[in-house]
């Protein structure tokens, strides 16, 4: 299976990068970002099912010490685009309007 990061993924995912830079050691980082490609890896070999649901047809995963959640969503039988990636020490307003 193909997995896809969205424009916004790629950005969420650059800016917390960028902040867990500065409160975070490199070693934490380092297994923040091996967090996100063995997760990744898991998408494209289909364990889909694994992660729970955060809505209807979106589903989510706590990564990085448990303070970043990784979104998804199946879009066919072949792709499984990455959503964005949100820190959940945010106001959870600014997720409903990363997410609409």
């Amino acid at each position: 299976m193909q997995v896809e990061f969205s424009e916004i993924a790629r950005q969420t995912l650059a800016e917390n990068i960028e902040f867990l830079s500065k409160v975070w050691t490199r070693r934490e980082v380092t297994v923040f970002l091996y967090d996100v490609k063995r997760i990744t890896e898991d998408l494209e070999n289909g364990k889909y099912l694994q992660f729970e649901n955060s809505s209807r047809k979106t589903k989510s995963v706590l990564i990085g010490k448990k303070h970043v959640r990784m979104f998804f969503r199946k879009e066919n039988d072949n792709l499984i685009k990455v959503l964005l990636f949100f820190d959940m020490r945010q106001d959870p307003q600014k997720l409903l309007d990363l997410l609409s």
